[in-house]
Parts: C-alpha cells; structure tokens; sequence
C-alpha cells in the first residue's frame, strides 16, 4: 500500500506590501503547521501575501465517515399538575372571559 502523501497551499498575509513580515494570525499559522509535522516546500510571492507550499507524509487520513452519537435515555414523564402561572384559573377577566 502506498504512503499517504498530503499537500495544502496556504496563503499568508503580510503586514507590509513587498516584505516578508507576516501579520500575527498567519505568523501564528505557520508556525503551528511547521511544529505538528508540516514541511515548507515552496513559497511564492504576491504584493500582498505569500502562498506557502507545505507536506507531510506518513499520517493517517481523516476519518471521512464520523461515528453515530449515542442517543441519550428517554427522559422520564414530567408530573401530572395543572400548570404553573397561566394554569387554569387565576384572574377572572381575561382575553375570551367576560367581565363580572
């Protein structure tokens, strides 16, 4: 069987044009993939970010199918009362009553 193989473009932005001074959330991105066993391949760039070509291999695939959940137990039936506020009852004089 093959080794599984995966590759992802990221694009990175920069805080300025023409530079290679990421903003912090790609900064932060790149610095993540690179520390969970992504390897920088390529990097190509544009006025306002840089696309970064990242491997890695060896990993197992994601589950494509995710498993059913568990159904929760029935819930047990709720009192036989009347109700709370209005219930049955309470002032005379509402919508659809006449007045005394």
């Amino acid at each position: 069987m093959a080794e599984h193989h995966e590759v992802r473009h990221e694009r990175l932005y920069l805080r300025e044009p023409r530079t290679e001074r990421l903003r912090k959330g790609a900064e932060g991105r790149l610095r993540y993939l690179l520390s969970t066993g992504w390897r920088e391949t390529e990097r190509w760039h544009a006025d306002d970010y840089i696309t970064v070509k990242v491997e890695r291999s060896g990993v197992a695939p994601r589950m494509m199918k995710m498993p059913k959940p568990v159904q929760p137990p029935p819930r047990p039936p709720r009192g036989q009362g009347f109700g709370g506020p209005g219930g049955p009852g309470g002032r005379p004089g509402g919508p659809g009553r006449p007045r005394p």
